[in-house]
């Protein structure tokens, strides 16, 4: 398999680039750190700790150890098998059955989901287009993979939002759409399937706070009497935060539409077996703590952070830099 270089998001500014440590914010956020006051099961149990300094690939979680074999020198997961050993059996589970599998390059994080009996392979964190493999211990093979975006799971690990990964030689929209999606690491794989115009292992996860692209291409297609596809139009959507994980199936982000210029705070509950419940708040002078006013979207201000205080109405932005409407560097949103 020939290895992808590493590229940006298209059409990211690149102010937001330099500004948001997406990669360091995963791991930090997967361990519960950016979570205050939160005591539910910590991810910190189930990341996984070296078994060896022999220089093979191994995480051990209490009585199941699992380690990296490639039997000859591939590019990626080539030919690659996860063996797991538990309660005295060991096997060898392939990993390059899908095409997740085949482009990844290196597994940047394992986890072991014990209430699910599955390991949780999160490959090529730094790249622009990272990806996620279900290892289902019972049924000994990978059983649903997701190519995707800034993949940050819950403090629990169950829960994964994204973004749907656009590739770059896509020049079609809606295609390069911002889509929000969560992938429920604990359902079924079917469960977690769902029509999009490519059909393949990007159309996983439920969607949330904007219309998936087989929706939104439907619509455009029904007024236009035709096509949906709009060659050289950009995305309408971006990220000006990180996602940040409030509780164990509750994250929080901020969206900008840029077409209309508006900035709004997207809060979703995840409930396994459900549909997300999302609130979007706009972010106006009338939703802001004191009522002040927010920056203009046009100016090139990002979030750091999202937090909580005692009072529940109620979120905290945390500006990477001072500016003029937040001079303590951070402002406060009422959710109702």
């Amino acid at each position: 398999m020939r290895a992808c270089p590493s590229r940006s998001r298209p059409n990211r500014p690149a102010w937001v680039r330099r500004a948001l440590p997406w990669d360091a914010l995963v791991l930090a956020l997967a361990v519960g750190t950016l979570v205050p006051g939160f005591t539910a099961t910590p991810a910190a149990q189930l990341l996984a700790r070296p078994m060896s300094s022999s220089g093979t690939r191994g995480w051990v979680w209490g009585d199941v150890e699992a380690s990296y074999v490639q039997e000859t020198p591939a590019a990626g997961l080539e030919g690659a098998s996860l063996r797991v050993s538990a309660r005295g059996r060991s096997r060898d589970i392939a990993l390059d059955g899908t095409l997740t599998g085949r482009r990844a390059r290196s597994i940047s994080t394992a986890l072991f989901l014990a209430p699910y009996n599955r390991i949780l392979l999160h490959l090529d964190r730094e790249q622009d287009a990272s990806g996620l493999l279900v290892v289902d211990l019972g049924a000994d093979s990978v059983v649903d993979a997701v190519i995707g975006r800034d993949f940050t799971p819950s403090p629990d690990a169950r829960f994964w939002v994204f973004e749907e990964h656009a590739s770059r030689t896509t020049s079609q929209w809606p295609h390069t759409e911002t889509v929000y999606a969560v992938y429920d690491a604990g359902a079924p794989a079917d469960a977690n399937a769902r029509a999009c115009p490519t059909n393949d292992e990007r159309c996983r996860g439920q969607v949330l706070y904007l219309p998936d692209r087989l929706t939104r291409c439907h619509a455009i297609a029904k007024v236009r009497g035709g096509s949906c596809l709009t060659p050289g139009r950009q995305p309408g959507h971006a990220r000006r935060s990180p996602f940040v994980w409030l509780s164990a199936n509750e994250v929080a982000w901020i969206d900008v539409d840029l077409e209309r210029q508006i900035a709004t705070l997207v809060v979703a509950s995840m409930t396994g077996g459900i549909p997300p419940q999302v609130r979007a708040v706009p972010l106006e002078s009338d939703s802001t703590v004191d009522h002040v006013e927010v920056p203009p979207v046009r100016e090139a201000w990002t979030i750091d952070r999202i937090t909580r205080d005692d009072d529940p109405s109620r979120l905290w932005l945390h500006f990477r830099t001072r500016v003029a409407q937040a001079p303590t560097q951070r402002l406060g949103v009422r959710l109702y």
